[in-house]
């Protein structure tokens, strides 16, 4: 635990199952450790794997105007200025396109708005943000899993990763959610990372301190040296996040959230 006498502190934070409920996506059981954090000027720096739309569309309901970062470490947004630390999307096309004739799956980039919605569940003007990508590429595999180790060393040979998540295949830069902290390191600053799943971990072992927020069911990402919630997402948030400020005496908040 590094002490707050002469260090900026700075929280960065995964979204879904983290800050956000992985069901319902509610967050108000964070909404009074924020107002605490935000009077004693503590950013909140989301580090997500959505993309850029799907953070604006919800962030003024966070009331957060803080840098963040998107796309699985792919670049970081801060006001106007903009760190990239991925490929572009382009770039990632143009090698899955010469890799077609060897390989079967589908891409967002092949389908529209209505199989996406099919894929992933949401609505339409969720479906059109999370399709309004920058710097990576959601693949639905249909090869067999040997075709896919393969495919993934392909990938990395081209200088480009891999990312297996629940549903899709997401192929991205050489770059993860540890990388664009680099970015805020310029200044003294010490970083409390929070996450749920394994895409996190790299953060999670970047940062000062690394809280690992339990996921529901028997699911726990295991991490030596790290911080580990008794509650689910955003309870679990709420709850480490309090210890935390608490043992580093910042003041409690005065507004009132009830």
């Amino acid at each position: 635990m590094m002490g707050n006498e002469t260090m900026k502190l700075m929280v960065v934070s995964d979204l879904d199952g983290t800050l956000l409920d992985h069901s319902d996506y509610s967050f108000d059981l964070v909404l009074p450790v924020l107002d605490r954090m935000d009077e004693a000027g503590i950013p909140l720096v989301v580090n997500t794997s959505k993309t850029r739309a799907e953070w604006l569309a919800i962030r003024g309901e966070l009331g957060n105007f803080d840098p963040y970062i998107v796309e699985n470490g792919s670049a970081i947004y801060d006001g106007e200025k903009v760190e990239t630390f991925g490929v572009s999307r382009a770039e990632i096309l143009d090698v899955l396109k010469s890799l077609r004739g060897k390989f079967k799956f589908k891409g967002y980039s092949d389908v529209g708005v209505s199989e996406i919605m099919q894929w992933t569940g949401l609505g339409r003007q969720s479906a059109e943000r999370s399709a309004d990508r920058h710097f990576s590429e959601p693949l639905v595999w249909q090869d067999s899993p040997e075709k896919e180790d393969e495919f993934c060393d392909l990938i990395k040979e081209r200088g480009l990763r891999t990312l297996r998540g629940g549903r899709f295949l997401h192929v991205l830069g050489q770059t993860d959610k540890s990388k664009p902290l680099q970015y805020f390191r310029k200044e003294k600053v010490a970083i409390i990372a929070l996450g749920d799943r394994p895409n996190d971990l790299a953060m999670l072992k970047a940062a000062d301190i690394g809280v690992i927020i339990k996921a529901p069911g028997d699911y726990v990402l295991e991490a030596k040296d790290m911080l580990l919630s008794k509650e689910i997402g955003p309870r679990g948030w709420a709850e480490m996040m309090t210890q935390i400020l608490d043992r580093l005496q910042i003041p409690q908040s005065t507004t009132n959230n009830g």
